[in-house]
């Protein structure tokens, strides 16, 4: 079974979306006083970066699809 290239960019922006909640839950458990905050925060930021990116191409993937 083949594949076509639009399918396959929607299951990469479905891969994002996932790596983007294990980030967030990985922030939560990274969480404590002073660099771990700092260094928490900029996990969340990543976390939300890549779902939102993962977002945006499953749903543009999807609307080309016909």
């Amino acid at each position: 079974m083949k594949l076509n290239i639009q399918w396959k960019k929607v299951l990469y922006g479905i891969a994002l979306i996932v790596i983007g909640i294990i980030l967030a839950v990985f922030h939560f458990i990274v969480a404590g006083d002073g660099i771990r905050d700092f260094i928490s925060s900029i996990i969340a930021v990543i976390s939300v970066l890549v779902i939102l990116v993962g977002t945006y191409i499953t749903l543009s993937e999807i609307k080309n699809c016909k």
